[in-house]
């Protein structure tokens, strides 16, 4: 038996290790239950049979883990060709940062960089020399890993390369493999603009330091929320961002998970080892948004510089050859660009835009060359000439089949013109109120002065356009205001357009702390538009309502911060709003310009009822004029003028007059029934009647 045993033993090991090879392939043919050693006793077979099981399950198992091992090695080989696929077709290459190069390798980099930028942002020589230092800088100073790689304010006006710089640095030396990737991301901190959008910011943040970016850019810190504002200065002051409460990182997210017990658990969010650039347009602006301290702790704070004429005429020649190439390699033209039309596109230069303008320019020409030859199915060659008669673009072609002249105009510009030409006309249907109307078709000759001043170099202030209309209700403060907004749209000086109305409820809040969030949601609702507060007055009531006085600071606030990109018009009665001016000394300086909304005269109040009548689809009797007329004259001398001299009671007028005309027409016979007739006797004017009925 012991023998047996130890047999079956040595059977199944080899050398001190497991022997995974079935017995059968071990052992010897056996006929009928035999062995070469002679036949087993019972005991030794049972024993034989247990073991078998055993050694047939470890042998499963073992081909079970390999089976696992092989399909994981082929999915982790599959993930890592997709992910390189993947950071290929973001033009971003996996490999490691070239930092530990001799200083003579890292110089050449650098000056590689340097021309390679020059090259694309024109005229701000200075500022990329700058910039380019700042990127050298840690590599020269060093730096820790946990800590961002420089900390910097770019400066200046829209347009003027910094963006343009930052990607084109970062991109070259992304490329020679002195930063890990060319890749930049930029956060437009506007988007964070209504309370409780600290969350987004942390996801947007998270998904920008997993991007890979070797640099970020946040723009637009001006319309920032207040709450997101330290965020965004704890990342540049420390390197880092708290997170607003417990976060983990589960499968490449970022989620929230409240008191839970998680794996992975993040309190801050680092920016180690990336360059934080921070837009902006003055640093006086910036210090008094984020504070000197901020300010003070930037390792740079660089600024562009004004274009030159020369610098202009270099943009314009890039955009021209641009404009050139694209013409000739997707439209099949020939274009050439004479003198007079490069002049004329870097007049195409905007103070407020910057070089983009040139290049909005140069698409606009760009497009109507591509309309001209779809409409006309211009057929090769083509050959065309850029000429520029008086500053104004003419393209001239000639093609196979025609020949032809282009005179561009932007889609932009086209549909200003006609939503300004459709305002007019609708201002023009407003009946009376001809100062009022004369003065808001004013504003449009002063923006295009301030654009003229500035296009020529000449000191411009863009002009106020705060408004307080004054008067009684009904008297087409609310009908003028929504014009205004479209007015001021069509002519440029605001981007949206819309009209946001508000009263005391909309701004006020009923506890501490409410009304401040209030009173920016409305703003930031209305920007790009027209934000018109109906009854403003009655945000004060006395130096003891500190909500109101709450929301007016708010206000005030507000315009300041967003005064390229609001118009606030205030409503309400004359004395009233006299009163109202008294509760900020930054309210009456604000509101230069004061817009007094007349009563109606009895003969406008006529002009009015044909009006409503006529677009409800009735005529009017002329019968009803007299009546009519003598009625609005009487309510007026006796009546309520803050009622009765306005347009509110001509349409409660006509209504009662429509009410009445279908109790009279289904009471008349079938014949005698005029749907769209208004009579006399329909206003209430029995001593009418008979002349009424004889018109009819």
């Amino acid at each position: 038996m012991k023998n047996d045993i130890d047999s079956i033993l040595n059977s199944m090991f080899r050398d001190g290790r497991l022997n995974m090879r079935s017995p059968r392939a071990n052992s010897a043919p056996r006929d009928s239950g035999g062995s070469p050693e002679g036949p087993l006793s019972p005991a030794a077979r049972e024993a034989e049979k247990a073991l078998e099981s055993v050694q047939s399950a470890q042998l499963d198992m073992a081909e079970s883990l390999q089976k696992s091992i092989e399909r994981m090695t082929q999915e982790a080989r599959a993930d890592m060709e997709d992910l390189e696929l993947h950071l290929k077709s973001d033009g971003i290459e996996a490999r490691p940062a070239n930092n530990g190069g001799s200083a003579q390798d890292l110089d050449q980099a650098f000056e590689v960089a340097r021309q390679e930028t020059l090259a694309q942002v024109l005229g701000q020589e200075d500022f990329v020399n700058r910039l380019i230092l700042t990127f050298k800088r840690p590599f020269v100073a060093g730096s820790s890993d946990d800590a961002p790689l420089s900390r910097a304010a770019l400066l200046g006006r829209p347009g003027t390369g910094r963006r343009s710089a930052v990607k084109a640095i970062t991109a070259s030396l992304g490329r020679q493999g002195v930063l890990k990737t060319p890749k930049v991301m930029e956060l437009d901190l506007a988007a964070y603009h209504a309370p409780g959008s600290e969350k987004l910011f942390v996801q947007d943040l998270y998904a920008a330091l997993k991007s890979g970016a070797s640099a970020l850019v946040f723009s637009r810190y001006e319309d920032c929320h207040p709450s997101v504002l330290p965020m965004v200065t704890a990342l540049f002051s420390t390197g880092s961002v708290p997170l607003p409460g417990r976060y983990a990182e589960q499968k490449g997210l970022l989620i929230e998970v409240g008191t839970a017990l998680a794996p992975g658990a993040v309190s801050r969010l680092p920016a180690g080892g990336r360059y934080l650039f921070l837009l902006g347009d003055s640093e006086a602006r910036l210090m008094g948004a984020l504070g000197s301290v901020f300010v003070g702790g930037l390792e740079d704070r660089l600024s562009t510089g004004e274009f030159t004429p020369d610098s202009l005429a270099r943009i314009a020649g890039a955009a021209g050859k641009e404009l050139c190439l694209r013409a000739e390699k997707q439209l099949g033209f020939r274009l050439t660009v004479s003198s007079e039309a490069a002049k004329a596109l870097a007049e195409a230069y905007d103070r407020e835009q910057g070089a983009a303008a040139i290049q909005q320019e140069a698409q606009a020409l760009y497009r109507a060359m591509s309309e001209e030859k779809l409409r006309r199915s211009l057929r090769p060659p083509l050959t065309a000439e850029l000429l520029a008669p008086e500053g104004k673009f003419i393209i001239k072609y000639r093609a196979e089949n025609v020949s032809g002249e282009i005179m561009p105009q932007s889609p932009e510009s086209m549909a200003g013109q006609a939503e300004l030409e459709q305002v007019k006309e609708e201002m023009s249907h407003i009946v009376g109120l001809g100062s009022v109307k004369d003065y808001i078709l004013s504003l449009e000759d002063n923006f295009k002065m301030q654009q003229l001043r500035r296009e020529r170099g000449l000191k411009a202030e863009s002009p106020s356009m705060h408004m307080i209309f004054t008067g009684n209700p009904g008297t087409g403060k609310t009908t003028v205001a929504r014009l205004t907004a479209r007015y001021l749209k069509a002519i440029g000086a605001l981007t949206g357009g819309q009209l946001v109305e508000v009263t005391r409820a909309d701004l006020v809040g009923q506890y501490v702390g409410h009304t401040a969030p209030l009173t920016q949601k409305a703003i930031q609702s209305a920007l790009g538009g027209v934000l018109f507060i109906d009854e403003a007055y009655s945000l004060y009531r006395g130096r003891d309502d500190s909500f109101g006085l709450e929301a007016i600071d708010a206000l005030v606030k507000g315009m300041e911060d967003h005064r390229d990109r609001l118009v606030v018009i205030l409503a309400g009665y004359s004395r009233e709003m006299e009163e109202f001016l008294t509760a900020n000394s930054g309210l009456r300086s604000r509101f230069p310009n004061l817009i007094e909304f007349p009563d109606y005269t009895a003969e406008e109040l006529l002009d009015i009822t044909r009006s409503i009548v006529a677009g409800k689809g009735y005529r009017l009797d002329p019968a009803c004029d007299a009546p009519l007329l003598g009625y609005y004259e009487a309510m007026q001398l006796t009546g309520d003028a803050r009622v009765n001299g306005n347009g509110r009671m001509a349409r409660n007028k006509v209504e009662a007059a429509e009410l009445a005309c279908a109790r009279r027409n289904m009471r008349a016979a079938e014949g005698e029934r005029d749907l769209e007739l208004l009579l006399p006797e329909d206003f209430g004017f029995e001593e009418a009647k008979g002349a009424g009925e004889s018109e009819r």
